[in-house]
């Protein structure tokens, strides 16, 4: 199966074109990763053009996007463009939330693991908090075995949070400004330090296990949570 995967919901452009049997690891044909901030709008095309040359591939089996939360903006690039090519090519396109992928990508990154089972999870307790504007962060904890829902907090709020619910991140991610209540050395996620390889993988092992003739383009939709978001980039 050939699959296409790109992302705009931050700070950089991500497209990538890979495939799966079914039974092996994941394989990676062509990819581009850039920190191209509001340059998606008039690039994305090109790029996914490119990747798709590169790979040798005249269109994909079934794309797979992050659909946020991240840029107001950067996340409606995303999915309408998804929507457009899925509606073009007549083919599957599934969403996942930003923050949960950004998690599976930086663990494999940075503990080296090598992603199998999506209900397998060895990692380190983890906290993402990914650059809201307003003062605010969408924030996700994955405690070693499940993931909390993605919620939409001040920095205050999170920290009670973490009090509240005893949580003890290993490692603290973020994007945007550092967090007050961050520890110094908490890891900044930059455009090369997400495992893609790993977020496609997981992508395929979620849509094994769903009714792919169910996500059509019209399935596809933005993930804001923030209702009355307005993009301050």
């Amino acid at each position: 199966m050939k699959i296409l995967y790109f992302d705009t919901t931050q700070d950089w452009i991500h497209v990538l074109v890979g495939s799966n049997d079914g039974f092996s690891k994941m394989k990676i044909h062509a990819q581009i990763m850039e920190t191209s901030p509001k340059e998606a709008s008039y690039r994305l095309v090109e790029m996914i053009q490119k990747v798709l040359t590169q790979a040798q591939i005249k269109k994909p089996d079934v794309i797979f996007v992050p659909n946020g939360p991240g840029s107001f903006t950067g996340i409606r690039i995303t999915v309408t463009t998804a929507r457009d090519l899925g509606q073009l090519w007549e083919i599957p396109v599934m969403g996942f939330d930003t923050a949960h992928v950004y998690l599976i990508g930086l663990q494999n990154n940075n503990s080296q693991i090598e992603f199998q089972n999506p209900n397998q999870y060895t990692y380190q307790k983890s906290i993402i908090c990914l650059d809201g504007k307003q003062g605010k962060y969408y924030t996700k904890f994955f405690d070693g075995v499940s993931f909390s829902e993605t919620k939409d907090q001040t920095p205050e709020e999170i920290r009670l949070w973490l009090e509240t619910e005893k949580m003890t991140p290993n490692n603290w991610y973020y994007t945007g400004i550092l967090p007050s209540f961050y520890p110094k050395d908490a890891i900044k996620i930059e455009a090369t330090n997400l495992n893609l390889s790993s977020i496609l993988q997981y992508s395929f092992e979620q849509m094994k296990q769903s009714k792919l003739n169910d996500y059509t383009y019209l399935t596809l939709l933005p993930n804001y949570i923030r209702g009355t978001y307005v993009d301050q980039k």
